[in-house]
């Protein structure tokens, strides 16, 4: 009985010794692959970006990497992939969908607003804060985890075309960008119309007129508005066509 219980303590310590070692030797969930093809990983990849040194990716603080030399990675924040040379966005894009053919990523591109304002000075470029900024995000898309492309209409028709519901979403998105062409057309005309009106009205009042706003300018910023909460509320077509291209896949 002795003897047995011993062996039964030997097979589970052996066998607690054969896991610790497996856990030892599996890689990291986070990984750096390089341009050539070669997967580092790590238990903690980061991108390091000092003011007075050059930038760097960081694996388990020990081993560095030039950008350059990196076409995706995956840490705590995501998965990330490069953005073609030559674009003037961020180096790399954030992967937000995840599909089996098609993925969707984007990355963000700071914007100036080089309007005039007022200032302490008069009315001057960029006004009292000097120019304003903001961000807006760039989507892209992958096929078969190949090189990104923008999402837009053109690229997408493309990689599509082999499924009838996508392209169907995407003969749809074209339509509705048509539709809105218009509409932004007949509303800033409505607009333009109503403004000179009522600046004449406005001419009139050294007549002893009275000054009014044009009946046209409101016509124009209900056109306008009801526009803009119809676009809020439909969900894009071009991401329902990369959507609809992944879920039909997965139902074959």
């Amino acid at each position: 009985m002795k003897h047995s219980y011993l062996t039964l303590i030997l097979c589970l310590l052996t066998g607690y010794a054969s896991m610790a070692q497996t856990e030892s030797n599996r890689p990291g969930r986070q990984f750096i692959q390089l341009q050539s093809g070669d997967v580092v990983y790590g238990n903690k990849i980061q991108y390091k970006s000092p003011i007075f040194k050059s930038s760097h990716f960081l694996v388990d603080d020990s081993l560095k990497y030039n950008p350059s030399m990196v076409n995706a990675f995956q840490n705590d924040e995501g998965f990330f992939a490069r953005v073609e040379a030559g674009n003037s966005y961020d180096s790399f894009a954030k992967r937000i969908l995840d599909g089996p053919r098609i993925d969707r990523f984007y990355t963000s591109r700071t914007t100036y607003n080089q309007g005039y304002g007022y200032s302490p000075y008069g009315y001057s470029p960029y006004g009292m804060g000097g120019p304003r900024s903001s961000r807006r995000r760039i989507y892209f898309f992958s096929k078969d985890n190949g090189p990104l492309y923008l999402v837009n209409y053109e690229n997408l028709e493309q990689v599509l075309a082999d499924n009838a519901s996508s392209m169907a979403l995407l003969r749809k998105h074209k339509k509705d960008k048509l539709i809105n062409t218009g509409i932004s057309i007949l509303g800033g005309g409505l607009l333009a119309a109503g403004a000179i009106s009522s600046f004449n009205s406005s001419q009139d009042m050294t007549n002893g007129g009275s000054v009014s706003i044009s009946p046209l300018m409101y016509a124009g910023a209900g056109v306008l508005g009801a526009q803009f909460v119809i676009n809020l509320f439909q969900k894009d077509k071009l991401t329902q066509a990369m959507e609809v291209y992944n879920y039909q896949l997965k139902q074959q």
